[in-house]
C-alpha cells in the first residue's frame, strides 16, 4: 500500500442490523417505521416503549463495505448493535431475537467479511448455545453487552458461556450498549461520552473480580473502545484489590496482572491515548477498530498508519495481523489503493 504496510487491513469494531431483522422479530416485540427507511424496536416488556431506529447505513452490507473500502479496510468483523440486543427484558425473547440477529448477519455478510454473534445477557447458558450455533453459521466469534440489567458479568451462569467460547476459540467482544439511558446520562448525550467507558470498566472490574481470567485462562476478550478506563486507572483497581478486605483475599493477582489478557480496539479518537495503551500493553494486544458506521467512528489508524508511533512490523499486526490471527480470518486481498473518501451520514 501506497503508506508503505503491507497486512491485509481489518477492521475488528463495526456493526450491522439487517433489514431482514425486522421482518422476523420474535413475539414481545414489533417494528415502528418513522419515514419506512428506518427500523426502530417496540417492546412489550417495557410498556411498548420504542428505542432508537437502525438508520439505512446500519442495515445494508453492501453500502457498509463501500464505506469500508473507501476508508482502506479490507475486511470488517461485524457485530450487531447492541443497543437493539439489550432491548428485550425477559431472557427467552432476547435469545429468540439474537437467533434471528444471527441468522440474518450469517445471510447478510458476504465476500471476505465475517460477523460476531448476538449473544444474550440475561442468561448465560442461553448465550452458551447461541454462540455454539452461530459459529456454525459462520460468526468468527460474539459480541456481548457489558451492561446487562441483570447484575453484572460475575453473574455464575456467564460460566457457560465464557467455558464455551474458551473450547469453541471464539474470541467474545464485550461493548455498552443501552435501549434507553439513564436519566442522567441523557443529556449531552453523556450515555455515549461517558457511559460506554464507564459500562466497560465496570464489566472489566466485574470480571477481574469473577476471577474470570484466571479460572478461564484460554479464553479470548476484547474490550471496545480501548478498554474504556481500564488501562489508564489499573492502579486504583491493584490498591483495591490490596487493602479492601473483601479483596485482598479474594485473589492473589492483581487487575494489573491481566492487563495483557485483554485485547483492545482503537476506538479512542485520539493519537496520544493510542500510543499509550501501545505501550501499556504491547501492540499485539491492539487491533484497529473505527465504530462504523456511527457518527461515533474513529479511522485513524486505517488513514494515517504512522500516527500509530509503531515500525511495519508492529503497524502490520495492530491494522490486521493480530485480528487474523486472534479471529482465525481467512486473509483477503488487499483492497486496490483508493482515497479515503468521506462516508455518507451516519447515526
Amino acid at each position: 500500500m501506497s503508506d508503505g504496510t503491507t497486512s491485509v487491513r481489518v477492521d475488528i469494531h463495526a456493526h450491522l442490523m439487517p433489514s431482514a431483522v425486522f421482518e422476523r422479530l420474535p413475539d414481545g416485540l414489533s417494528v415502528r417505521t418513522g419515514d419506512g427507511l428506518n427500523f426502530a424496536l417496540s417492546v412489550e416488556g417495557r410498556g411498548g416503549q420504542t428505542g432508537r431506529p437502525a438508520v439505512p447505513a446500519l442495515q445494508d452490507h453492501a453500502g457498509h463495505r463501500r464505506t469500508q473500502q473507501a476508508r482502506g479496510v479490507d475486511q470488517s468483523l461485524i457485530g450487531p448493535w447492541i443497543d437493539m440486543i439489550v432491548a428485550p427484558v425477559d431472557a427467552v425473547t432476547q435469545t429468540q431475537f439474537c437467533r434471528v440477529v444471527n441468522e440474518a448477519l450469517a445471510e447478510a455478510v458476504t465476500g471476505e467479511d465475517r460477523f460476531l454473534a448476538a449473544l444474550p445477557d440475561l442468561d448465560g447458558a442461553a448465550a452458551a448455545d447461541v454462540l455454539a450455533e452461530a459459529m456454525e453459521l459462520g460468526a468468527a466469534g460474539g459480541m456481548l453487552s457489558t451492561n446487562t440489567e441483570k447484575g453484572t458479568l460475575s453473574r455464575s451462569d456467564f460460566d457457560h458461556l465464557w467455558g464455551a467460547a474458551e473450547s469453541l476459540g471464539a474470541p467474545l467482544m464485550l461493548h455498552p450498549g443501552a435501549f434507553e439511558p439513564a436519566e442522567k446520562m441523557a443529556e449531552f448525550f453523556l450515555v455515549n461520552l461517558v457511559g460506554n467507558p464507564f459500562e466497560t470498566t465496570l464489566a472489566v472490574g466485574s470480571l477481574l473480580g469473577a476471577e474470570v481470567p484466571d479460572r478461564f485462562p484460554d479464553l479470548r476478550m476484547v474490550l471496545a473502545h480501548g478498554g474504556g478506563a481500564f488501562p489508564y486507572q489499573y492502579a486504583r483497581m491493584d490498591a483495591g484489590f490490596t487493602r479492601w478486605p473483601s479483596l485482598r483475599d479474594r485473589t492473589s493477582r492483581l487487575p494489573s496482572d491481566h492487563l495483557r489478557w485483554f485485547h483492545y480496539d482503537t476506538v479512542l479518537f485520539d493519537d496520544a491515548p493510542t500510543r499509550y495503551l501501545l505501550d501499556l500493553v504491547g501492540d499485539d494486544r491492539v487491533l484497529a477498530g473505527s465504530d462504523c458506521p456511527f457518527t461515533m467512528s474513529d479511522y485513524r489508524p486505517f488513514e494515517n498508519p504512522s500516527a500509530l508511533g509503531l515500525d511495519s512490523a508492529g503497524t502490520d499486526r495492530v491494522l490486521g495481523g493480530n485480528a487474523a490471527e486472534l479471529f482465525d480470518l481467512a486473509r483477503p486481498s488487499p483492497t486496490t489503493d483508493s482515497p479515503r473518501a468521506e462516508t455518507d451520514e451516519r447515526e
